[in-house]
């Protein structure tokens, strides 16, 4: 005779055994579940997103901040590290300069490529505020395969973000009216040169080749309406090493143009001076570059970047840590991409990968920036990606921030 007792254990071991899988299938959801993607998203200010994605098939982590152009409580600015033209610092010490100077920074990113020779000088043109750090015809790097310039990220007066290959050009006007063309803004010269220099170069003008005959005046800030400039001559010609004051620029130039421009400028002549990015897509206000585009049109370009912007296969293709930038269609949402590698948590991506995941998020217009050790992404005050270099943030040329404008 069955009593009750063992009855009931008759039938809970029939259950068990009836449905074996039970537990098991439980188990390998909850695996699944922990294999999946994960994706969080955060408010950081009104019009302003940050998202984190952990892709687990690729092994990615992937640092996003969203931007409402539209929204004018915010501009997006570049920082020159040390704010010197060879300075370097990392962008959460940027950051906490800019804090510090009663500046609210709700994002950063490291932007351009610097030359490691020359300290912390970016390779492309720099414009911060609406004033050149750095003007430059080609694009001052010596990794390109060729000469070549670069795309870059500009910002219109509008906030309208663009996506160029940009080149200085500038001119002088004289009181008599002949033209000199400015080769560049800061940096070092070529013989028969016109070079201009200003804070952001340092204190001094850099020094000339001794075989050169270089000359050296200063001009002071008149007025200036749009790219015109109206500078008064006062000093005399010398030979340079000049001392740069904060609203100065100093003319430097060498060899027979100095002979010419030295027979046409003389001190009390008041000159024009005409400095813009090409193509001239209105008033610029924020500029930095990158190397090199992979999304144009919405469309995965990456694959071209070797044969149009002098890059080679063990940088477009060998998978490393990425920072990049974009825009949607409409222009009216930025982009902020940091993408960690060299790491267990993170592989990194080719270009072609990072092109691929900036379309996925809505980018239309996208560009690869500094990436590699640089790869860095400050949030309130805070670094939240994984640089990868052993000793930690790496110090940078340039970073671009998301900076909330005063009342």
């Amino acid at each position: 005779m069955i009593t009750k007792k063992i009855f009931h254990l008759i039938i809970i071991c029939f259950c068990y055994l009836s449905f074996p899988h039970a537990q098991s299938t439980h188990s390998v959801e909850h695996k699944l579940t922990a294999a999946k993607d994960s994706a969080e998203t955060e408010q950081l200010a009104p019009g302003i997103f940050h998202k984190h994605i952990i892709d687990r098939k690729d092994t990615l982590s992937i640092h996003i901040v969203s931007l409402d152009l539209k929204n004018n409580s915010y501009t997006v600015a570049a920082v020159k590290g040390c704010d010197s033209l060879l300075g370097r610092e990392t962008t959460s010490s940027m950051v906490k300069r800019l804090d510090e100077n009663r500046n609210k920074v709700i994002a950063a990113v490291n932007s351009d490529f610097f030359k490691i020779k020359y300290g912390g000088e970016p390779e492309n043109n720099l414009v911060i505020d609406g004033e050149f750090a750095k003007g430059t015809k080609i694009t001052d790097s010596e990794y390109d395969a060729f000469d070549n310039i670069h795309y870059q990220f500009a910002l219109t007066k509008n906030n309208k973000p663009l996506i160029e290959r940009f080149r200085f050009e500038g001119k002088i006007i004289t009181k008599n009216r002949s033209e000199f063309e400015v080769d560049r803004i800061n940096s070092q010269t070529d013989s028969n040169a016109v070079t201009l220099y200003n804070h952001y170069q340092g204190y001094t003008t850099p020094q000339q080749k001794d075989k050169w005959k270089n000359l050296e005046i200063r001009l002071t800030k008149l007025t200036s309406n749009g790219d015109t400039l109206l500078y008064k001559v006062t000093g005399d010609w010398h030979i340079g090493k000049t001392k740069i004051d904060d609203s100065d620029y100093i003319l430097s130039t060498n060899n027979e143009t100095a002979d010419e421009m030295s027979s046409s400028i003389y001190p009390g002549d008041t000159l024009k001076i005409i400095l813009k990015l090409i193509p001239d897509l209105g008033k610029i206000i924020t500029a930095t570059g990158g190397w090199g585009r992979i999304v144009h049109n919405g469309k995965n370009v990456a694959a071209f970047t070797d044969s149009i912007e002098g890059t080679f296969p063990k940088f477009s293709v060998t998978k490393h840590p990425r920072t990049g930038i974009g825009f949607s269609k409409d222009s009216t949402t930025l982009y902020l991409f940091t993408i960690d590698g060299r790491q267990e948590s993170s592989s990194g991506v080719s270009l072609k990968q990072f092109a691929d995941i900036m379309i996925k998020e809505g980018v239309y217009q996208g560009l690869n920036l500094d990436g590699g050790g640089s790869t860095t992404m400050v949030i309130n005050d805070k670094v939240v990606n994984k640089p990868s270099d052993k000793n930690g943030e790496r110090p940078v040329g340039v970073s671009l921030v998301i900076i909330k404008k005063e009342n």
